[in-house]
This record gives structure tokens, sequence and C-alpha cells, in this order.
């Protein structure tokens, strides 16, 4: 594990299509339910099939619970909700993905759960800022992209068999029909913004201005020492030995002699000269300490969830910087999208339903178990 951070945007259309057609469909293989066994194929449907599979009026499955919390965007309207459906995926995606299924992982890892709390309601937060960008700018979904997505969505149903195998095979990854519909436009609308962001000039999308902005301090070039605070390990003995390398290259030792001695990071094998950053692709404490160093200079210790970084802020090279474009074009092109999204929202409050202690323990999303067998 590298000190990278782990605020990346999950794709969920794109994670859903990828999970639905790794599924195993629990249809009888036997059964002529024309479309192959894990595998979601277009079909061709019949306006009686189109009509019965479609999500036009597919209800959230927790009639019950209106909503988790509400977006005030500073002008006191609240009408901006979160459905269970879109909370409860991503609270226990993000769970999943950190423990496993594991609970021992927040016994051990006590901290990461405020972190990991925080890191879910950052995606809800950002799908409503696309949402309220794109209802300000006008870019709605047209007639044609709609029917498109419903008839797209119906097929996607019909390859599983039907309603029953499509939920079942759903239910597994947290997802409902209501929230599958809802992310699928979402998706649409998220490349929608993105462009207009381009096109209007929030994100560059010229070679040569990126190249010029990767000259600037908005991009940094790094290499650090790493001591982990791994589980059962002192953390103590980890700090003194940071503090002792650190004193050792003041002293005048080579630091990259000591980095591929003493590092922990896993990250130089494939980096061995550095990360290479914008603001927001690395662990806050990490990133704050980088920026803040002139090129040259080495940092005091440096405390992150991983452990303990010594930070030497490294000249960028120009040949590495012509070489790597594309891929650093990428990185910014994403990254800048979601750093407009997050300046949009700066302000927003959040006003919480009075189910909301209840709905926020993620222990109580685990606790309702298989849905597709409460929702039939």
């Amino acid at each position: 594990m590298n000190c990278r951070s782990y605020r990346k945007r999950l794709i969920m259309t794109v994670l859903c299509v990828l999970v639905l057609c790794g599924a195993v469909s629990c249809k009888d293989d036997t059964a002529d339910s024309g479309a192959s066994t894990g595998t979601a194929e277009a079909v061709t449907l019949t306006p009686e099939e189109y009509e019965a599979y479609s999500f036009e009026n597919v209800k959230s499955a927790f009639p019950d619970i209106p909503y988790v919390y509400a977006f005030d965007h500073g002008d006191g309207n609240t009408a901006d909700t979160v459905t269970y459906d879109e909370y409860r995926y991503y609270q226990l995606l993000y769970k999943n993905y950190f423990d496993g299924g594991e609970d021992a992982y927040w016994t051990t890892y006590p901290e990461m759960k405020d972190r990991v709390t925080q890191m879910y309601n950052t995606e809800i937060l950002r799908n409503h800022t696309v949402l309220a960008e794109c209802e300000k700018y006008g870019l709605l979904l047209t007639d044609e992209e709609q029917t498109a997505l419903d008839r797209s969505n119906a097929e996607f149903v019909a390859a599983f068999g039907g309603p029953d195998y499509f939920r079942e095979a759903l239910d597994p990854y947290y997802m409902t029909e209501y929230y599958f519909q809802y992310q699928s436009e979402l998706e649409l609308l998220y490349g929608k913004l993105e462009n207009y962001y381009m096109e209007n000039g929030q994100i560059l999308t010229e070679d040569a201005d990126i190249r010029a902005l990767l000259d600037t301090d908005a991009f940094v070039r790094c290499k650090h020492i790493l001591i982990k605070n791994d589980s059962g390990e002192d953390a103590e003995e980890n700090q003194l030995l940071a503090e002792q390398l650190l004193e050792r290259i003041r002293a005048g030792e080579d630091f990259d002699t000591l980095m591929n001695e003493y590092t922990e990071d896993p990250g130089i094998q494939s980096e061995p000269g550095g990360y290479y950053f914008f603001r927001g692709e690395m662990e806050e404490t990490f990133e704050e300490a980088s920026f803040a160093l002139d090129v040259g200079e080495i940092s005091d210790i440096v405390v992150s969830s991983y452990g303990y970084h010594i930070i030497w802020r490294c000249e960028k090279e120009s040949a590495y910087l012509d070489e790597h474009l594309e891929s650093i074009k990428s990185t910014y092109l994403a990254l800048r999208f979601y750093q407009v999204l997050d300046e949009v929202s700066v302000g927003w409050k959040t006003v919480e339903s009075e189910h909301y202690d209840t709905l926020s323990d993620w222990n109580y999303a685990v606790s309702l178990g298989n849905l597709y067998t409460q929702v039939q």
C-alpha cells in the first residue's frame, strides 16, 4: 500500500455492468431464457416484454424511509434528498471494499471508520452536485436519450431472464432496481456536465495548456521514506526509526540509499523516481507537507494513516513530463472535474432525517440481509 489517497470515484454503471456480466444467473441452466447464463447479452424485445421489463414505474425498495438526509444548497431549499437506496449502496460498497466482509478490520483500524464514512458521503454529495449543476445549465436527458437508456436497461433485464433474476443478481452488490435506474441516468449526466465544463474552460483540454500547468507549483514530484504502522507493531518504535533516519539524512547521508533500504512503500518498485501528482491525489497530511516544501527541501516527520513519512520534494524532469503527458492528462481531467464539483458544493449543508442515526449505522444496513426476498 502506498501513500496515494483512497479518493477515487467508483464508476457505478461500469461497475454494475462488469459485476452483472460476470455474475452467475440463479435461473435453471436448462430453462429457455433467451440469455446465456452469467452473461448480459443484448436481446430483441417485443412491445409486451419491453413494457414488462421497463423501469418506468420502479419504486424505492424502502418505501417507509422517505430519505436519509437532504442537502440545503444555501438557499434554505432542502428538497434535494438522498434516498436509502443510494445511501445504502455506497455505504456497504465502501465498507466491503475496505474490510472484505471481515469486521475485525475496524477493530484493527478504528480510525478508518470515520474516513470511510466521509468518503461515501462525499461520493453522494458529488452525485447531487451533478444533478444540481445539470439542472442549472439545462443539461437534461433528451427524450431520445431517455428512450435509448430505457430500452437498453430493459434489454439488460431480459438478458438475465426477467425482473426476478435481475433483482437477484443486483442484490449481492447492494443495488436495488430503483438505484440501478437512477445511476444509469446519473452516469449520462456526469458525461454531459464534464463536457460542459471542458467546453467552457473550467477544465483544460489542450495538451499545451496542461503541459504548461505541469511546470507550475500545481504539480509536484516527491520521493519519500515510509515506515508503516502495521497491525501489532509498536508505533513508538516506528516513529523512533523514522526520526533516526531523518537525522542521518540531515547529517549528509544519501536519501535514495536510505529510501531503497528502509522504505515500506511498495510503490517504489513502479515509481523509483518518486511520485508526480496534483493536489487531491494523495492523502491529506502527505499532500499538505509535499506542497509546503520548496524544491530540494526535506520535510519533518509526517504522520498519515499509513505511518511515518520523510518527504523530499524533487526537481521535476521535463523528459518525464513529456513522455507521460497522456497519462498525466487523463489524471488531470478526472481530478479537475471532481475539484470543480467540490468547489460548487462549498457551503452546502446536510439536514438529517429523523431516521438518520439508525440509517447511518452500517450495522443496520447489514442486518437487512437479502433484500431480494423482501422486495418481491
